[in-house]
């Protein structure tokens, strides 16, 4: 009898003061709300509920500490009110029953193009937008879009009149004015300033030129995105000049060189075979000097520069064939889409004419040596954020933000990490750590609700979900004690996120992607009707 008193108050100790979960320590004197009753339903897909619950669920954070629970999350006027118990007297409208699934934060997709056409061929908006919230993204940053119509799609976002994650806008409208001259360039930005956009994109310039744009950026409190190239300036110079983030893999290893990359005479960087070919050299030249990269790596850190490798969207330079028939093109892959990615050298990243296994090879070996680059800044502290920069190269837009979670476990990071990366990194990439990210009472209720365990197996989220293994029923993981030819061992579809929710907006992914699916087979038709006539 005293030993268990003893034990109880070893445990009411111990979850007062966190030990247990520290984020439902807070929550440990509150009573349990009594059951709902009957009009708390589950809620309907895009519905508007002041108070929403979401019970029973196991708890991933988001700074990469362990999962917690069972736990309850409450949220209440786009924000989360509780996390653990929820509070006496607190009755919601809906409650989502989350017993053996995961609640975590929404994705940051930090790299993202809005489009409604592909190679001119109209495409809905509606479609992109349904696949990023599948995969979970709450908040997007667009870095190249109509403008006109890009900063129209984010007011109906913003006023819950659009189904669509949160859109920042990183644009470049500021060269409208002009970018041969500091002054132009100053002029630009204060423009881009005054008609409202988030941030800056920027592309390769001379170091003049970026020391303008970046300084009078900082001057006006815009936050930048270079996506360098091959030029004058490398990642060394936009670190030290103050940008925000450096996209993709360009500029960081040409800052390790010895020299430049070696160029053959015929070389045209017009070309996108000749372009997108020898990017796959870029990381194992041999003039690439370990010691440097280091220090380009401890440059960007030390200045706060956040890095978002976008790894995914080259993948397909590595197998082209696997990233041509993926098992999800079936169902989900728009005709317009479809053309688009075909070989052509009039679409922006349609290279694969006589694509050579060679190539694929060096791609393969760029991989080996960018990842560790990654990893090396990443353990020291460097801020990753993930991106899919979708739309292009065999990458279908969420598909590919999934992948590239996929890719950086692949480079060494712990899916605890990379799910760090996709949620807090991104929020502070965007200046949002102070509300965004976390599962964290006070917070803008950004949370997606998860069929799995995607700590397990990031594969989990992917809008067509992955096979799973089952016993009579129940998902069991593959160290399982289990015979072979027994009955009730199965492999089945599972996973996938079951709810995102945007600012206390519950988004039913299944029915998200139906919609999609619906798109797709409508425009089909449509197609296959053409080509008759």
């Amino acid at each position: 009898m005293r030993i268990g008193k003893c034990a109880g108050i070893i445990a009411a100790v111990l979850l007062l003061t966190g030990a247990l979960g520290p984020h439902i320590a807070g929550a440990a004197a509150e009573e349990q709300a009594p059951q709902a009753g009957p009009e708390a339903t589950a809620p309907e897909h895009a519905g508007i509920y002041k108070k929403l619950l979401i019970r029973n669920a196991m708890v991933i954070y988001g700074n990469a500490e362990p999962p917690f629970g069972p736990a309850n999350v409450c949220v209440e006027g786009g924000r989360i009110a509780a996390v653990g118990r929820v509070p006496r007297g607190w009755v919601p409208d809906a409650v989502i029953d989350a017993t053996g699934k995961y609640v975590m934060p929404g994705i940051i997709n930090s790299h993202i193009h809005l489009q409604e056409a592909r190679g001119g061929v109209p495409q809905p908006l509606q479609y992109e937008l349904n696949l990023y919230l599948a995969a979970g993204a709450t908040t997007v940053r667009d870095v190249g879009a109509d403008w006109n119509k890009a900063k129209e799609w984010r007011a109906l976002s913003n006023a819950g009149k659009l189904v669509a994650p949160r859109i920042l806008l990183y644009e470049r409208i500021w060269a409208s004015k002009g970018a041969h001259t500091a002054e132009l360039i100053r002029e630009g930005v204060r423009y881009a300033k005054a008609q409202g956009v988030d941030g800056l994109k920027a592309f390769a310039m001379d170091r003049d030129l970026a020391a303008a744009l970046l300084d009078e950026a900082k001057k006006q409190g815009l936050r930048t995105a270079v996506h360098i190239a091959v030029s004058e300036t490398t990642a060394k110079d936009w670190a030290e000049l103050g940008v925000t983030s450096i996209e993709h893999f360009y500029g960081v290893a040409d800052a390790a060189l010895y020299g430049i990359q070696n160029f053959p005479p015929e070389h045209n960087a017009s070309n996108e075979i000749h372009r997108f070919g020898r990017a796959g050299e870029l990381y194992i030249q041999p003039n690439l000097n370990r010691k440097k990269l280091s220090e380009v790596l401890d440059l960007m850190i030390a200045n706060n520069v956040t890095w978002s490798p976008t790894l995914s969207i080259y993948v397909a330079s590595r197998d082209v064939i696997r990233a041509q028939n993926l098992p999800w093109y079936k169902d989900y892959l728009h005709p317009s889409m479809e053309q688009y990615f075909l070989p052509d050298l009039r679409n922006h990243g349609s290279y694969f004419l006589g694509w050579t296994n060679t190539q694929e090879v060096r791609w393969k070996k760029n991989y080996q040596v960018w990842m560790e680059a990654l990893k090396e800044f990443g353990v020291k502290g460097g801020n990753i954020a993930v991106g899919d920069d979708a739309g292009f190269i065999y990458s279908l837009y969420g598909f590919g933000q999934v992948h590239e979670m996929e890719l950086l476990e692949e480079a060494g990071f712990h899916p605890l990490e990379v799910i760090k990366m996709a949620t807090v990194g991104g929020a502070k990439l965007v200046g949002m750590e102070d509300r965004l990210g976390k599962v964290r009472q006070g917070f803008i209720a950004d949370l997606l609700v998860v069929n799995g365990n995607p700590v397990e197996n990031l594969r989990i989220l992917n809008p067509y979900g992955t096979e799973v293994l089952t016993y009579d029923g129940k998902v069991i993981d593959n160290y399982s004690p289990v015979m072979p030819g027994d009955p009730k061992l199965e492999v089945v579809r599972g996973g996938g996120i079951e709810w995102t929710i945007k600012e206390g907006i519950p988004y039913h992914v299944p029915t998200l992607m139906k919609e999609v699916k619906a798109m797709v087979d409508e425009a089909r038709a449509e197609r296959d009707r053409a080509k008759k006539n």
